[in-house]
């Protein structure tokens, strides 16, 4: 949440979003639920789009809820297995799932089943192989001045590892932050065995042109 902006995300959303619309043009839908809203730059851009529609977001962090609402996106910190109400659609942008391994992904896809209406979707993106083991591995370095962050990745055996350290400008005085995230490759098959699921589509895509796919989204049905 601290560090969101100085990761390069929002550069690529515009591109991001852009395919969640091509696919939310073909479906019919009165409701749609944003997990992970983050910030809510999706869905206040789906907001223009789909003024009558009831749109919702939830998020695990307090911080993006609260910039959400900011916005003027319908946004709460809640976590899924406390959502009462259900919906067309659900949704799950810049690469949510990966943060889950196997045996969560099945609670959570549990979960989820009872929130998305029978004959509703579920539209997400993953990282390829490709996007975690080449693209995101390495260092990285980033100042603006106030913030300073520096990242290591590393990869194997179907897991990304991230190591980062920031520190925070405090008047004259600086504040040390050290964090690990973890991502899990995911891959269709997966998707394909999934009850209560049926898989769509898949579609691979690119959002750093680069010389493979460094994502995928995908389509579940709701059955």
């Amino acid at each position: 949440a601290k560090v969101e902006d100085l990761l390069g995300v929002k550069d690529v959303a515009p591109k991001l979003y852009s395919y969640y619309f091509l696919i939310l043009e073909d479906l019919h839908f009165n409701s749609l639920l944003d997990i992970g809203c983050g910030s809510g730059d999706f869905l206040r851009s789906l907001a223009m789009q789909y003024p009558q529609r009831n749109l919702m977001g939830i998020d695990r962090s307090q911080v993006m809820v609260e910039s959400a609402q900011a916005k003027g996106v319908n946004a709460v910190n809640v976590e899924l297995d406390s959502i009462e109400e259900q919906f067309d659609i659900a949704t799950a942008t810049f690469d949510m799932v990966n943060y889950l391994n196997q045996d969560e992904l099945l609670d959570f896809f549990e979960t989820l089943a009872q929130v998305i209406l029978k004959g509703g979707y579920f539209i997400f993106d993953i990282n390829s192989e490709y996007g975690l083991s080449e693209l995101a591995v390495g260092s990285f370095i980033e100042d603006d001045g106030d913030r300073f962050i520096a990242i290591e990745s590393f990869y194997e055996d179907g897991i990304y590892d991230s190591e980062f350290t920031l520190f925070e400008k405090c008047d004259s005085l600086y504040k040390k932050s050290i964090g690990n995230i973890k991502q899990y490759l995911h891959n269709e098959s997966f998707f394909n065995q999934l009850d209560g699921w049926k898989l769509k589509k898949r579609l691979p895509i690119k959002l750093y042109d680069m010389q493979d796919y460094d994502k995928e989204i995908y389509i579940l049905e709701r059955v």
